[in-house]
């Protein structure tokens, strides 16, 4: 097993389920990909949450760094005393999103390798991935044996070779098919097909979901000293649709039909977050009373 087999099987089993249910691939995407969404929700949110205050507090902590720059020790206290007095954990953002990147990973090997994590061949006396590869080989498939979605397309082609290769074996066949696209072929510029309306749709879903958070993130920080931040969610915002699309076109149009659909949901919660659930600004500290001034002086 795979270090993210621990995730990628229970994954694997709830794809198949829904896909038994469904009988169609790309439905079985948007429900698994809306499921698996709404269980990370709370994470997410709260990823959202902690950057969102972690924002409004941009404009104290720059004061402060400004009045201890020469005093390391004291800046440090001083930015602790500031996330203590706003309730805010500095690696709040970053530990969601570490509990999800396994997830993410293990969602990516489950679409990639439905024959292992979905068709579950080499389980339950279904015969193996190469088994099956080369009776597919000598029915005519051009798959390779590391294409498990190509295979995986083949099997269905190639169903009735396949039941004679393997008699009394029920092999689950996956049919690829949505809206008379093939999501196991791959898409590419260098021939004209409907296919290429789906790197497209996930190049323009991240840079659409880039721009929202951009233009959130300056909305809430009010201030004129984020330039190197701004600057680089700048560059973000058209690098990631950039890499979007070239992968999009290199792999199976599965995965960037899921990644379009991860990116739609993922600006939907960007949007409900923002409107329904704003971070409050800090309050500034009240005055001090001039006898409490007067005894830090003293001790100073």
């Amino acid at each position: 097993m795979g270090i993210f087999d621990i995730i990628n099987i229970p994954l694997g089993y709830l794809f198949r389920y829904i896909y038994l249910l469904v009988q169609n691939y790309g439905w079985t995407l948007v429900l698994f990909t809306v499921i698996t969404k709404a269980v990370l929700l709370p994470l997410t949110l709260k990823q959202q949450k902690s950057m969102q205050q972690m924002q409004l507090i941009q404009p104290r902590m720059q004061e402060l760094q400004k009045k201890y720059q020469y005093d390391k020790e004291k800046l440090n206290q001083e930015t602790m005393k500031l996330y203590q007095e706003n309730k805010i954990n500095p690696m709040g953002g970053c530990l969601p999103l570490l509990i999800q990147f396994p997830i993410l990973i293990a969602l990516y090997n489950i679409i990639r390798n439905p024959l292992t994590y979905v068709v579950q061949l080499g389980k339950h006396g279904l015969p193996s991935i190469g088994d099956v590869h080369n009776a597919l080989v000598s029915l005519g498939s051009t798959a390779q044996l590391h294409d498990q979605i190509k295979i995986a397309a083949d099997m269905s082609h190639y169903a009735d070779g396949l039941a004679q290769a393997f008699p009394g074996v029920d092999m689950l066949q996956i049919d690829f098919t949505f809206f008379g696209l093939n999501l196991s072929q791959t898409p590419s510029f260098s021939v004209l097909s409907p296919l290429l309306i789906i790197p497209i749709l996930a190049g323009l879903t991240t840079f659409l979901q880039s721009w929202l958070t951009t233009k959130l993130n300056s909305q809430s920080k009010n201030t004129q000293n984020a330039g190197d931040a701004a600057n680089s969610m700048r560059m973000m915002t058209y690098f990631f649709p950039l890499m979007t699309v070239f992968f999009s076109v290199s792999l199976p149009a599965g995965l960037g039909f899921y990644w379009t659909l991860s990116n739609i949901i993922q600006i939907i919660q960007q949007v409900v977050m923002t409107k329904f659930f704003p971070a409050k600004a800090p309050e500034e500290p009240a005055p001090k009373h001039y006898r409490e001034r007067e005894a830090e002086r003293r001790k100073k």
